[in-house]
């Protein structure tokens, strides 16, 4: 094996661990994989792997050194910082700057035609504004100018959320926010902080979020496909296509097959190697995430939001979540917990719920509306300023 291959052969094994990594961080905080290797991989990178290496510091170099790589740790992940950002950024546009020095060059070429550059650009144009727009844009701060108007754009529906004060933050929490310990800040209708964008994604740039993840999608298939041309056009400029051998470093004859026709292109163009390796392991992980949060957006509901239900469902297994009326004679029900130990003194008429979509969303307007709501998010201005209690 050559020294290039030997590079070839790590860097794209570091590429399979990092996009494992990247994969678990992207899908194991889901819902769709409760209960799956997914979230026990999750958790053991998230949770036990630090813990694991916490103890082992303590005994190892004693808790004043242990405090410090503690606190460190704190700054990295716990607070906003640009560090994942600023590597997600020098990453992209090194994989931008592979492309147009290693694959540019060979488009078109007897797989892809020269108009495929029109939605090349278009897409990248896309990608790029988006990602932009969704880092700078205010996610939907809630502050004391604005916690009046942003406490009428959602009601509370006594189920998921309540009327009370943020401990942080010490104002009324609008429902459907949520306070981001990393921001130090309560966002409207939150979603997740995300460290890709050194930004939290919320009611104000939820849709650039979408747009980013959609066109992100389309740049990793697209960007896939081209780079696979490239690989067939170079099999036949290198003659590899029609011949049926090649000759090694000691002049033997090796059988050629398709895949030893591309590992052996790999071996001379290694950063072409590796910027295909990284789309192969990019393209599944974004897909997946994509259609997770189109999924949720349009089911009216966010990432934040999927844990609560979760809780609801569990506490619709244990038999504690009813259909309440306040009076005999009054014909509205609304859903509430009642704690088993409350149950007894609590006379109120209610009937059980057995199945968690017996649990209506009042913030879901059907698929085609939580989207427009999510695309389109209402103007501050036309928000009403008279506020709720």
């Amino acid at each position: 094996m050559s020294m290039w291959s030997f590079t070839v052969f790590w860097a794209l094994a570091a590429l399979g661990v990092f996009g494992l990594w990247v994969t678990l961080l992207i899908l194991g905080p889901n819902r769709m994989f409760r209960g799956t290797a997914v979230e026990r991989a999750y958790f053991a990178v998230t949770e036990t792997l630090p813990e694991a290496l916490e103890r082992w510091m303590r005994s190892g170099v004693g808790d004043a050194l242990a405090a410090r790589a503690e606190r460190a740790w704190n700054a990295l992940f716990g607070r906003r910082n640009p560090m994942f950002q600023i590597f997600g950024v020098v990453l992209y546009w090194t994989g931008l700057a592979v492309f147009f020095v290693q694959v540019a060059p060979y488009i078109p070429n007897r797989y892809a035609a020269s108009w495929q550059w029109v939605p090349i650009g278009a897409t990248l144009a896309a990608n790029i504004g988006s990602y932009i727009a969704a880092c700078a844009a205010d996610p939907g701060v809630v502050s004391a100018e604005n916690v009046d108007a942003a406490c009428q754009v959602f009601g509370y529906d006594h189920l998921l959320y309540f009327e009370r004060d943020c401990r942080t933050c010490l104002q009324c929490k609008p429902a459907r926010s949520k306070h981001c310990s990393a921001c130090q800040r309560c966002v409207q209708m939150m979603d997740h902080h995300c460290i890709w964008l050194n930004n939290c994604v919320g009611l104000g740039n939820a849709r650039w979020f979408l747009c980013f993840l959609a066109t992100f999608s389309i740049v990793c298939v697209y960007g896939t496909y081209l780079v696979g041309t490239v690989i067939l056009e170079l099999r036949h400029v290198h003659g590899l296509a029609d011949s049926a051998v090649i000759w090694d470093e000691l002049g033997q004859p090796v059988q050629l097959s398709f895949k030893s026709s591309v590992l052996y292109l790999f071996d001379g163009y290694p950063l072409l190697a590796v910027l295909f390796v990284l789309l192969l392991v990019l393209t599944p992980a974004i897909g997946i995430f994509t259609a997770y949060q189109l999924r949720i957006t349009a089911l009216g509901y966010t990432s934040n939001e999927e844990t609560k239900w979760l809780n609801i469902s569990d506490a619709v297994k244990d038999g504690v979540v009813f259909a309440v009326r306040d009076h005999e004679d009054t014909p509205h029900e609304t859903i509430q917990v009642i704690e088993k130990e409350d149950q007894t003194d609590d006379a109120r008429p209610r009937r059980p719920i057995s199945h968690l979509r017996h649990v209506p969303n009042m913030y879901d307007r059907g698929p085609w509306l939580n989207l427009k709501f999510v695309l389109f998010p209402p103007r501050p201005e036309s928000v009403p300023k008279a506020h709720q209690s």
